[in-house]
């Protein structure tokens, strides 16, 4: 009976039953949140209690938001976001979360949407081979699905202080859904308004960056030549706007005495390759296997020290996998997938040295796990719809299995979160599992609780 309500969910063709059946799961898994409180001494007490949030609304608190650095951060919408919640509800810790869990939901319904317009604009036959209306539905709502439950973006949802990739993702989603929406339409309005919201997406955070590149793939997916001289008079406005956001990132990182445009020491480039080599298998790994998810990620050898031999597994590995599977990931559904995920991975790798003390963070990948979702999504229905009777059932059955796993461990990371308590016993059980630990190393969880 449930396998049979399963099919009857991922063959219906109405939007609105499917949005209101990821909008449960979404309340389901990360309803925990919405009993957690802030995380002092893990950024809450600097990122939301400041002098901007507790500011007013006023022009000149709005203008020092808009045009100073803070602790080597600019996100200027996010603190509005911070700011206006302050001025009606206070330091309330449910508020802050509820507003997390809201831009989550609508950047899981965007991602749905913007499916089902790509889809449409590129008819499914181009992707699907013999696909259908149906299927074309089915891929939109198992990639939304997926990308609403998984394990990894709980911490972005969780916790507070990474509000800024939740805020960033929904104008960029937004931004993404205007111009495709500019492309059918062809009313500038929608150009001009997917400017705006490129610009409000950097608001949030930085990695909004890559915006431009995403749109030339948008075009690629779409059939549009790159000799077309339309395309490029679209597309330019865009990286100039993304050459200054970049501009603008690097000094807002030196301000704080990091990044590329200050003294501080960084990994040579040939290190940095090696690290962004380790990043982005750990990251394709976990997003597969979510197992033993971290709060922090330490990098393997300090800046100056000699980079571990085991590291250098990664390259060769990447390396092997491109050429050994060329064939494969060539193909347009898998590519689609794969170029999405690694353009909005690349800027969070190392290569280019940014302000990070961990080498790896679930937040990250937030975004770019999309692409990584579409390509399990496409490949379970299609996979799944050429079968018939027992062999569909069990695939069906063994696919739920995994979502609601990968709900229920959503759910208990979301617990994880709760306060700053929870944080210290995590992290005190992560500095036991060292090979160099004593007791003494964990003094400074004491911290914690000043």
């Amino acid at each position: 009976m449930l396998i049979k309500l399963i099919l009857k969910l991922i063959s219906v063709k109405y939007k609105t039953i499917k949005i209101s059946v990821i909008l449960f799961l979404i309340l389901t898994v990360y309803l925990p949140i919405l009993r957690n409180d802030f995380l002092f001494y893990w950024d809450d007490q600097w990122m939301v209690f400041n002098r901007y949030t507790e500011g007013g609304i006023n022009f000149s608190n709005l203008w020092a938001i808009l045009t100073e650095f803070y602790h080597g951060q600019f996100s200027p919408v996010n603190e509005y976001m911070y700011l206006f919640i302050y001025s009606i509800f206070g330091y309330n810790p449910f508020v802050f979360h509820l507003a997390s869990l809201l831009l989550h939901a609508g950047n899981v319904c965007l991602v749905y949407l913007i499916t089902i317009r790509i889809f449409d604009m590129r008819t499914a036959n181009d992707l699907l081979r013999h696909g259908n209306d149906t299927q074309k539905h089915a891929i939109a709502f198992v990639t939304a699905l997926l990308f609403a439950v998984h394990p990894m973006n709980v911490e972005t949802v969780a916790w507070i202080s990474a509000s800024k990739i939740v805020v960033y993702a929904f104008f960029y989603l937004l931004a993404t859904y205007a111009f495709l929406t500019y492309l059918v339409k062809g009313k500038t309005t929608f150009y001009y308004l997917t400017l705006l919201l490129f610009a409000l997406s950097f608001g949030g955070k930085e990695q909004a960056v890559i915006f431009p590149v995403w749109l030339l793939m948008l075009y690629w997916l779409l059939g549009r030549s790159f000799k077309e001289r339309k395309v490029w008079i679209e597309v330019t406005p865009f990286f100039i706007l993304a050459l200054s956001f970049g501009f603008v990132t690097l000094l807002s990182q030196s301000a704080s005495g990091s990044g590329i445009l200050s003294h501080s020491l960084q990994y040579p480039l040939w290190q940095r390759v090696v690290l962004g080599c380790y990043s982005l298998v750990e990251y394709i790994v976990k997003f597969f296997v979510p197992y033993n998810l971290l709060y922090i990620y330490p990098f393997p050898m300090l800046i100056g020290e000699s980079l571990p031999g085991w590291m250098l597994v990664y390259p060769a590995l990447l390396l092997i996998v491109i050429v050994s599977l060329w064939q494969y990931l060539k193909k347009t559904p898998l590519a689609i997938g794969l170029l999405f995920f690694l353009i909005h991975i690349a800027i969070v790798l190392h290569i280019i040295p940014l302000s990070r003390f961990a080498v790896i963070a679930d937040r990250y990948i937030y975004l770019s796990g999309i692409g990584l979702s579409f390509i399990i999504a496409y490949y379970f229905v299609v996979f799944a719809t050429g079968k018939r009777g027992f062999i569909k059932k069990m695939i069906i059955a063994c696919f739920s299995l995994i979502v609601l796993t990968l709900g229920v461990y959503s759910n208990l990371r979301c617990r994880d979160w709760k306060d700053t308590d929870s944080i210290k016993r995590e992290l005190r059980e992560l500095l036991k599992q060292r090979d160099d630990y004593v007791p003494e190393n964990d003094d400074f969880l004491k911290d914690f609780n000043r």
